[in-house]
């Protein structure tokens, strides 16, 4: 008569089937630890874009927003002391006022077209931490030669 017991085989399948068990716990933590760094890493650098309207019909948020419109004729105020620069931005008929800490970029002008990133404060001012402008000769029709 046969003794029902441990035979090789049979440890065998139980020690695979726990690697087995491992390797699959193991592989979803890795799975779970990537999703979670994407999901933080892309809900940390988005901002909305807006046009000047939503934004003052928004108001003051913390979130940060890219803002595109023309610099006003005469806005432009640099203070090179303090390394403040303002200017208003037009787009569509409404006006937002702008205020960025940092240098003065080369090719802010009167009518330039630029995208601000940032916030709208209480006071209904744009923060903006960033600015970016369209290079005006990637824009401007080509003339004809004569």
């Amino acid at each position: 008569m046969a003794e029902h017991g441990d035979t090789g085989s049979d440890r065998r399948m139980r020690r695979l089937s726990g690697q087995h068990t491992r390797l699959v716990v193991g592989g979803l933590i890795v799975v779970a630890a990537v999703i979670y760094l994407v999901l933080g890493a892309t809900r940390g650098g988005v901002a909305y874009y807006l046009t000047v309207d939503q934004i003052l019909l928004r108001g003051p948020d913390a979130r940060a927003v890219r803002v595109a419109g023309t610099v006003v004729d005469g806005s432009i105020v640099w203070d090179a002391r303090e390394l403040i620069l303002r200017f208003e931005i037009v787009d569509e008929g409404c006006t937002l006022r702008v205020e960025y800490h940092g240098g003065r970029p080369d090719m802010l002008r009167d009518g330039a077209e630029v995208v601000a990133e940032g916030r709208l404060t209480e006071a209904s001012i744009f923060e903006a931490h960033q600015l970016i402008l369209k290079c005006p000769s990637k824009y401007a029709e080509a003339t004809p030669d004569g």
